[in-house]
C-alpha cells in the first residue's frame, strides 16, 4: 500500500477542529487504510479490527459514531453497495 502525505493544513482545517480527539484519530487511520481511490469497507467490526487492532477497548459502536460524525463533518461519505456498507473519503483526490 502506497505511503500517504498529509498537508501541514489540516492543523488548521475547521472540519478537522470539530473533531473529538478520538474522531480525528479515526480519520487518520483511515487514510492508511483506504484504497487508491480513497474507499475503505464500513462495517464497523472491519473498521475496529483495521484501525485499532491491539486496542481491545474499543468497540464497533464507538467506531460508528466516529464514522457518523466524520461524516457529519464532510470528511467522509457512505454508500452501500452489494449490500455491504463502504466509506469515501471526499476531497480523495
Amino acid at each position: 500500500m502506497p505511503n500517504r502525505i498529509l498537508k501541514e493544513s489540516i492543523c488548521t482545517s475547521p472540519n478537522i477542529e470539530g473533531l473529538t480527539w478520538f474522531e480525528e484519530v479515526c480519520f487518520y487511520r483511515l487514510l492508511v487504510q483506504c484504497d487508491d481511490y480513497g474507499r475503505l469497507d464500513a462495517r464497523p467490526l472491519f473498521l475496529r479490527s483495521r484501525l485499532f487492532p491491539l486496542k481491545d477497548d474499543i468497540d464497533a459502536a464507538t467506531i460508528s459514531s466516529a464514522v457518523a460524525r466524520l461524516e457529519a463533518a464532510g470528511l467522509i461519505a457512505t454508500y452501500t453497495a452489494a449490500d455491504q456498507p463502504f466509506l469515501e473519503v471526499c476531497k480523495w483526490s
